[in-house]
């Protein structure tokens, strides 16, 4: 696997409301951001709380926001394995519990299939989807960022895909 540096200078952290903020008003306001540049997005940690309307909603805006062939890095929760039936681990089901004790409900899930389909309709072809076991091995192991085993609870899916 080919990897390319990426310039700390030229990361930028944007905080958004999916829900309210408009996309292209909230990056156009950040002074690192440039319209139509191949670029990398990060949405981590954000789909299960949102409604699968307002994340297609950002991303088929980003994707009119950035040049084709632009990195996605976005992560899902696995509908069987995380909001459905009795049947949900146990470790799962405290942290989804204690989300919705504190106003964040998870409401939105997908399959891998599903979620790979939802991504083509919004502009985005899957490159790979994995667990975080497999993120872990593949990703973090060459930059010393590994997670630990004891916390890895397979709660989320780690997507990356490429603007079409």
């Amino acid at each position: 696997m080919i990897q390319e540096r990426i310039d700390a200078k030229k990361v930028h952290f944007v905080p958004v409301d999916f829900n309210t903020d408009d996309l292209k008003e909230k990056l156009a306001s950040h002074e690192g951001f440039r319209e139509s540049t191949r670029s990398v997005i990060t949405m981590e940690g954000v789909t299960q709380y949102i409604p699968k309307e307002a994340t297609a909603d950002t991303l088929q805006k980003m994707r009119g926001l950035v040049a084709p062939g632009s990195t996605l890095l976005i992560t899902y929760v696995d509908e069987n394995r995380c909001l459905r039936g009795n049947d949900i681990p146990c470790q799962i089901g405290k942290v989804v519990s204690m989300a919705r004790r504190v106003g964040e409900p998870w409401i939105s899930g997908w399959n891998p299939v599903s979620f790979a389909a939802f991504l083509k309709e919004s502009g985005y072809e899957t490159v790979s989807d994995t667990t975080q076991s497999d993120y872990n091995g593949t990703y973090l192991k060459d930059v010393g960022r590994m997670l630990n085993e004891n916390d890895l609870l397979d709660m989320e899916r780690f997507v990356v895909a490429k603007t079409l």
